[in-house]
């Protein structure tokens, strides 16, 4: 994997944690409480969407869903890291 696709990976999935902050908790720099395993059952239940889409092959909504796993990923890792 190139450093242009990794940072571009990361910089699309900090985006999508903005846009989750921004939608649930009116801001940007609000990380949402939410217990470990809320944070695991968002990631799981996103999982299960990729998994549809790569039955379909729809390779729009596999990369949506892939940003919609790391961002909860990521907050989780916070929520691991501030404990």
């Amino acid at each position: 994997m190139s450093n242009e696709m990794l940072q571009s990976f990361l910089q699309s999935a900090l985006k999508q944690v903005r846009i989750n902050r921004l939608v649930h908790e009116g801001s940007e720099e609000v990380i949402p409480e939410l217990d470990m395993e809320k944070w695991t059952m968002i990631v799981t239940t996103h999982t299960g969407h990729l998994a549809e889409a790569v039955i379909n092959r729809d390779t729009a909504k596999m990369e949506r869903e892939l940003l919609h796993i790391a961002a909860p990923l990521l907050e989780l890792y916070l929520a691991l890291k501030s404990n």
